[in-house]
C-alpha cells in the first residue's frame, strides 16, 4: 500500500509539477458538478440525509453530535447558569384521584414558566414524573377536545400516580412575556368556557435576529423551560428523580424530542405525530436557526436508544402517516446496536394528526410500563374531560398581572446576552498555558455553528484526502509559468468549485491562497491573456499562487428569491456564504495537508481574503486550521457591533461560542494581519488579547490596504 501511494506520488510530480497533484489518494472524477443549488429543503419539501453509521462505535460519536449541535442551535451552549427557580405553586384543586395547582417559577431571572402541577391522591411517594408540553392547539395546555385533551391526559397521569407538570409553551396562556408565532392561536378558556377572542389582532413574532446571534431563539427557549421544568420536578421530595418521562404531540412532540435528547435525565419518552423522514415541522419553535442542516427528528428519536421510546403515528398524519414502513425501520436500526429493539414499539392508529382516547391509552401503557406506576394504565380514557368545569379556572394569571420580579421581554433579551458574554468571558485563554483546551474546544464549536467540515476519509482510513474527490487537471503554458486548473469537492456534500494556480520557474517557496470576489477579475488582465503584474512579482519571487472560485468568490450563488421561497431556509439549507466558507475551508484543508514537492514536510501556506471576502477567509481558515499565515481584509467593517455582525455573519448562536473574537484567538497562534478594520472597531480587545497570550508578534494591524499593495509585501 504504501509503495503504492510513493508510485502515485513520484508520477503526479513527474507529469504535472504542482500542488494540485501532490494529493495522491484522491480520485478523479468525471462529470462532476456542484448540487448545492439542487438541494435546497424546507419543512414541506424534505428529504431525509442521515449521517452514515456501521457500529455502536460510531453512533456513539454521531449520537453525542446529534447532542451537542440541539444544544449549540438552541443557545444552551455554553449552558446559561441555572439560576434559583422562586417557584410558587398555590390555589390547589381537588377532584376525583388528583388534585391540580397553579405554578410559576422563574427559568431565568424575572422569566416565568407557567403551568398546571397534577398529584395523585393515592399511592405511596416518591411518584414517577411526566413532562407534558402542548403542541399548537387553540387553548394551549387547556385544549380539552376529542383530538386531544391535555388536562384529561395530565388528569389520567394522576390518577395512575404520576405528578404531571402542562407547561406552557412560549406566548400561550399565561407565558405572555415574549410571543410566539403571529398565525398560532391566543385563545383562552376560563374553566370550560371559551373567552372573547380577535383573532385578526395584529400580534408580535418572535423575530429578534440580534438576540439570535446570543442563541436566544423561540426553541431554545423552550427547552431551558423544560430543562428547568425537570429541575422543579426533582425538587420536590414526592418525586422519584430517576423515573422522569415526556410526551407531548405536535409541537409538543418537536418538544418532547428536544427535550429528551438535551437532558438525560428523560428516561421515557412518546413523541406523538411529528417525526417524518418526508416533512418536518412548521413552526418557529421546531425550527431552531441552522438545526436541521445536517441533522433530524428522525435522527434524534434514534439518539435516545437504548431508553424506552414509543411512537405515535396515525393514517391520515401528514407527518407519521407511513411510520411503519418508513421512520420505525429507520429508528429500529439504531435500537438494534445496543440489542434494544424491544425499547422501541410504534402503535400507528387510523385516525389524523391528534393525541386521542387511543393514542392517549397507548401512552399511559407505555408509561405505566417503564416508569413502573402504583396503579395499572386506564385502558379507555374518556375522550373528553367533564371535570374542568368543576376544578374552575386554571390560567395562572387570570388578569395578565405579573409577580413584581417579572420583566418585560425586551429586559430578558438584554440580561441574555450580558449572561451570554459572561459566561463566554469564562471560556477565553487567560494565559498561554489556557490556549491548547480554548483551541481544541472551539475551533469545534466554529466547525459546527459554520456547518463545515471534511467529509470523513472514504476509501484509505489513514490518507485525509480520501473523502475529497478532485477532476482531471487542466494545464496551459502562460509565458514562462505554467496555469492549472481544477475542480474539487468533498463527498456528500453537495461541493464541486474550481482552484486555478500557477506555478513559478523555480523552486516553489510557499503558497499563497488568493479568496477575492468574482467581479474583481482573476489572475489576468481583464480580457487578456496576461497575468497581472502583482501576480508575476509574487511568481518571480519563488510563490505558487492559487485562486479559488465557486461559492467563494461569487462565481457560484443560489439565487436569494430562490433561497428565500423555501419556508426557514437558513434552518434546512447553507446560504451563499455558509457555501463559500466551507469552499475556502476545503481549499486550505487540501493545500496545506498537500506534500511539499520540493522539500521534506508541509509547505508553507499565506491565504489572503479581500474585499467582501474578506471575513469569511477569517471564519474558514480559524475552524479548519492549517494556514501559516492569514490576511485579512475587515472592509471598513466592525464584526464587533451586533448591527454589523448580523449583516456580516448572520448564524445563530454564532456570538455563543465568540464570533469575530474566538476567530481571531484561534488565528493568532500563527501570523494574522488585519487589514481596513472599522473606526469603532476595539483593537485594544485583540492586541490585549495577544500580549497575555504572548502572541503579540503574530497579530498585525494594517490600514488603508489593497490587495495589490498587500501582495507587494511578500
Amino acid at each position: 500500500m504504501e509503495q503504492r501511494k510513493q508510485n502515485l506520488l513520484i508520477r503526479s510530480y513527474i507529469t504535472f509539477c504542482i500542488v494540485f497533484l501532490f494529493f495522491p489518494a484522491f480520485l478523479y472524477t468525471q462529470q462532476q458538478k456542484d448540487t448545492r443549488h439542487e438541494t435546497l429543503r424546507d419543512a414541506d419539501h424534505y428529504e431525509i440525509r442521515m449521517a452514515p453509521v456501521s457500529n455502536l462505535d460510531e453512533w456513539k460519536v454521531r449520537r453525542e453530535e446529534v447532542r451537542e449541535t440541539l444544544l449549540l442551535r438552541a443557545g444552551l451552549w455554553p449552558e446559561p447558569e441555572r439560576t434559583p427557580l422562586n417557584a410558587k405553586v398555590f390555589d390547589e384543586r381537588k377532584g376525583d384521584g388528583f388534585t391540580v395547582s397553579k405554578v410559576y417559577f422563574e427559568s431565568l431571572p424575572g422569566f416565568y414558566a407557567t403551568g398546571n402541577l397534577y398529584r395523585p391522591t393515592k399511592g405511596k411517594p416518591p411518584y414517577p414524573a411526566v413532562v407534558t408540553p402542548h403542541g399548537h392547539w387553540q387553548y394551549g395546555r387547556l385544549q380539552n377536545s376529542e383530538m386531544g385533551s391535555i388536562p384529561g391526559r395530565c388528569i389520567d397521569f394522576a390518577r395512575m400516580g404520576f405528578v404531571v407538570f402542562s407547561i406552557d409553551m412560549v406566548g400561550y396562556n399565561d407565558s405572555f412575556q415574549l410571543p410566539h408565532d403571529p398565525s398560532k392561536s391566543l385563545a383562552q378558556l376560563k374553566a370550560d368556557k371559551p373567552l372573547p377572542y380577535e383573532p385578526r389582532q395584529m400580534r408580535a413574532d418572535f423575530h429578534f435576529p440580534e438576540a439570535e446571534l446570543y442563541g436566544f431563539n423561540l426553541g431554545g427557549v423552550q427547552l431551558w423551560n423544560g430543562i428547568r421544568t425537570i429541575d422543579f420536578l426533582c425538587s420536590m421530595p414526592y418525586v422519584d428523580p430517576e423515573r422522569i418521562g415526556v410526551t407531548g404531540a405536535s409541537g409538543g412532540a418537536t418538544q418532547t424530542i428536544f427535550l429528551m435528547t438535551a437532558d438525560d435525565r428523560v428516561k421515557v419518552a412518546a413523541p406523538v405525530n411529528i417525526i417524518g423522514a418526508a416533512k418536518h415541522p412548521g413552526c418557529g419553535c421546531e425550527n431552531l436557526p441552522g438545526l436541521w442542516l445536517d441533522t433530524s427528528t428522525v435522527e434524534m428519536a434514534a439518539a435516545f436508544a437504548p431508553k424506552p421510546l414509543l411512537l405515535m403515528s396515525a393514517t391520515e398524519d401528514p407527518w407519521t402517516n407511513n411510520t411503519p414502513d418508513r421512520e420505525y425501520p429507520m429508528i429500529r436500526k439504531y435500537y438494534s446496536l445496543y440489542g434494544a429493539e424491544n425499547m422501541l414499539k410504534n402503535v400507528h392508529i387510523k385516525a389524523a394528526h391528534n393525541y386521542n382516547a387511543e393514542t392517549r391509552a397507548a401512552v399511559y401503557d407505555w408509561f405505566c410500563k417503564h416508569l413502573k406506576s402504583s396503579e395499572p394504565p386506564i385502558k379507555n380514557p374518556v375522550a373528553v374531560s367533564n371535570e374542568l368545569k368543576n376544578l374552575g379556572d386554571l390560567r395562572v394569571f387570570p388578569d395578565k398581572i405579573l409577580p413584581e420580579s417579572a420583566l418585560n421581554g425586551f429586559q430578558i433579551i438584554a440580561n441574555w446576552e450580558k449572561a451570554s458574554e459572561e459566561n463566554l468571558e469564562g471560556y477565553y485563554p487567560q494565559a498561554e498555558r489556557d490556549y491548547k483546551d480554548f483551541v481544541t474546544i472551539f475551533r469545534n464549536k466554529l466547525c459546527d455553528i459554520l456547518a463545515v467540515g471534511i467529509s470523513p476519509a472514504k476509501h484509505e482510513p489513514n490518507d485525509p484526502f480520501s473523502g475529497l474527490k478532485k477532476s482531471e487537471i487542466i494545464t496551459r503554458q502562460v509565458g514562462a509559468y505554467t496555469h492549472y486548473s481544477a475542480f474539487f469537492g468533498n463527498y456528500g456534500k453537495g461541493d464541486y468549485f474550481e482552484i486555478e494556480s500557477v506555478k513559478p520557474q523555480g523552486p516553489v517557496k510557499e503558497y499563497i491562497l488568493l479568496v477575492f470576489p468574482e467581479t474583481w477579475g482573476g489572475l489576468f488582465l481583464r480580457d487578456t491573456d496576461n497575468l497581472k503584474p502583482e501576480i508575476i512579482n509574487l511568481l518571480e519571487k519563488g510563490y505558487l499562487v492559487a485562486r479559488i472560485h465557486g461559492y467563494a468568490s461569487g462565481k457560484l450563488a443560489i439565487p436569494q428569491n430562490t433561497l428565500d421561497s423555501y419556508n426557514w431556509s437558513n434552518v434546512y439549507n447553507r446560504n451563499n456564504r455558509l457555501n463559500g466558507i466551507q469552499d475556502i475551508a476545503t481549499a486550505v484543508y487540501c493545500i496545506s495537508n498537500s506534500p511539499n514537492p520540493e522539500s521534506a514536510g508541509k509547505p508553507k501556506l499565506t491565504v489572503i481574503g479581500w474585499g467582501e471576502c474578506g471575513i469569511p477567509t477569517a471564519f474558514a481558515c480559524a475552524a479548519i486550521g492549517g494556514a501559516d499565515r492569514v490576511i485579512v481584509d475587515m472592509n471598513g467593517s466592525d464584526p464587533g457591533y451586533d448591527g454589523e455582525l448580523v449583516k456580516l455573519m448572520p448564524y445563530g448562536a454564532i456570538k455563543r461560542i465568540g464570533d469575530f473574537r474566538t476567530a481571531t484567538l484561534l488565528l493568532m497562534q500563527n501570523n494574522l494581519i488585519l487589514c481596513n478594520a472599522g473606526s469603532t472597531f476595539d483593537k485594544d480587545w485583540y492586541k490585549n488579547r495577544a500580549v497575555k497570550l504572548e502572541f503579540e508578534d503574530n497579530l498585525k494591524f494594517r490600514s488603508d490596504e489593497t490587495c495589490d499593495s498587500i501582495c507587494k509585501l511578500f
